[in-house]
């Protein structure tokens, strides 16, 4: 098993992939980018990272934020020009791999084709659902989807039963539901009034089952998820 993985939802992929040297990122700092790319697929550690995609008109969305023990990167394995950009959002700490050393380390355990592959099927899916959610759904319902996913993602269980997103600025939360900074300020204030979630600089609450509740009111149920575990106020 690699050094340090800890139980998770990719603790099996985890489990499978090799040790490598930690490099620490600061905040801000672009990982890779369409000018830039990489040839790595790169495992979080520690700290948060945005992935983004750029349309051909210019238009950039956020695809994913990402945390602790999430892969990243996997254009690399596939081949040919890419149009996502990895930028990080907190200090974060980093493993990764070149195509070649996972494709060796493939061979080597088979079964970190078959997690991988797993892995990268859920992260399609979830993209999906965000998809079909503009598609279908009014903007402020789309913001409350926004933090019910992300609470689930990034959230740290709080003894109030809020979920705890470290702090996300109006304008990534924008990027990722695919709208202004305005509008998501404007429903942040309005949803914060309704006891849905609190905020500061420093970090967001959002109260999950209130939040789902809200979400059934319009007709839309969220997938049902283990209980959290609060985390210890001391």
């Amino acid at each position: 098993m690699r050094q340090g993985a800890s139980e998770g939802p990719f603790h099996d992929s985890l489990g499978y992939l090799p040790w490598k040297p930690i490099r620490e990122i600061g905040k801000g700092r672009v990982i890779y980018s369409p000018e830039n790319p990489t040839d790595r697929v790169y495992l979080i550690v520690g700290g948060r990272v945005k992935v983004t995609t750029t349309a051909a008109e210019g238009y950039e969305t956020v695809a994913r934020i990402l945390c602790n023990e999430e892969l990243f990167g996997a254009t690399v394995l596939v081949g040919g020009h890419s149009s996502e950009a990895a930028v990080v959002l907190d200090a974060a700490m980093l493993m990764s791999w070149t195509r070649d050393e996972i494709e060796a380390q493939i061979e080597r355990e088979p079964r970190l084709g078959l997690a991988l592959a797993q892995y990268f099927v859920r992260q399609c899916i979830a993209l999906q659902e965000r998809i079909e959610a503009v598609a279908l759904h009014n903007t402020p319902e789309r913001i409350l989807l926004a933090f019910a996913q992300l609470a689930d993602l990034l959230g740290t269980p709080q003894p109030d039963g809020a979920m705890r997103i470290a702090s996300l600025t109006h304008q990534t939360i924008a990027d990722y539901v695919g709208t202004s900074r305005e509008i998501v300020t404007f429903q942040m204030n309005r949803i914060r009034e309704l006891g849905l979630i609190q905020y500061s600089r420093r970090y967001i609450d959002v109260y999950s089952r209130a939040v789902a509740e809200a979400l059934r009111h319009h007709g839309i149920d969220l997938p049902e998820r283990p209980p959290a575990e609060p985390t210890d106020p001391g």
